[in-house]
């Protein structure tokens, strides 16, 4: 067990790192409204408008992908220190505070009913009471079958949604379209090549997760809330199997 310490200043610093993260998200969401000179100093409506930018559209599942690897991390550091060397379990712990105010997100995030269960009760008594006892090792637990299980369902809900139970066993669902030699062509994910690139048009449906590289396009995906969501992908942006493209286009390089 880490002394409590160590262990409450090292935690603090993960949830203020994570805080700055939402914050720099919203930031950088904001920064690419684009508001129009006005002559007249007066505030008017139109402007009062653009000066409050839309509120960002959290990627659930963009963002449990994050959490899920904060968390493997997590738990590789803290079971090293308790098995091996003991002061590499001080990196894990900024981890768990980091994950402990996304796992807030999370619940914040999530349909009502999804909050009142027993699992989500069982899951809050849980992270709170070992951070409370400084038993990092399960925390780092309890938070990787959380993210792991959360990821999971909204897989299914987006092969449900966007593929189809009957298609998801179809061999035409494992077929990409390429750009190779300036030209599009289809080819099955065995002939998929490290250096392709994979492009998505409205109706397409994802089926590698990649990095885009070009692009912009809205993406149709099943949200915490048990319903499909819209969420707004350029380059640099994450996309994941069974999510489907709903306006737009991307190229994608896979990972």
């Amino acid at each position: 067990m880490i002394q409590f310490g160590i262990f409450v200043p090292l935690l603090i610093s993960g949830m203020a790192g994570a805080a700055f993260r939402h914050y720099k998200q919203r930031r950088d969401y904001a920064d690419i409204i684009d508001l129009p000179a006005l002559t007249d100093e007066r505030p008017t409506a139109s402007r009062k408008q653009l000066l409050h930018s839309p509120p960002r559209v959290f990627d659930d599942i963009g963002e449990i992908h994050h959490y899920q690897h904060t968390a493997w991390y997590a738990l590789a550091f803290i079971a090293a220190g308790y098995w091996f060397f003991p002061p590499v379990a001080l990196i894990g712990l900024p981890l768990l505070g980091y994950n402990s105010y996304h796992f807030y997100q999370i619940v914040r995030h999530s349909d009502p009913a999804t909050k009142k269960t027993p699992l989500a009760l069982f899951e809050g008594i849980g992270i709170v009471g070992s951070l409370l006892t400084g038993r990092a090792l399960l925390t780092s637990t309890i938070f990787l079958l959380s993210f792991g299980l959360r990821k999971l369902l909204l897989q299914a809900g987006n092969i449900s949604n966007n593929i189809g139970l009957t298609n998801a066993i179809n061999p035409r669902t494992a077929n990409v379209w390429v750009l190779r030699d300036d030209a599009e062509i289809e080819i099955t994910l065995t002939e998929l090549q490290p250096n392709d690139i994979v492009i998505l048009h409205a109706g397409d449906t994802i089926v590698v997760p990649g990095k885009v590289t070009q692009g912009t396009a809205s993406i149709s995906q099943f949200s915490l809330q048990k319903q499909m969501k819209r969420v707004p992908k350029q380059a640099g942006d994450q996309v994941f199997p069974f999510t489907k493209v709903h306006s737009g286009y991307l190229h994608v390089q896979p990972t």
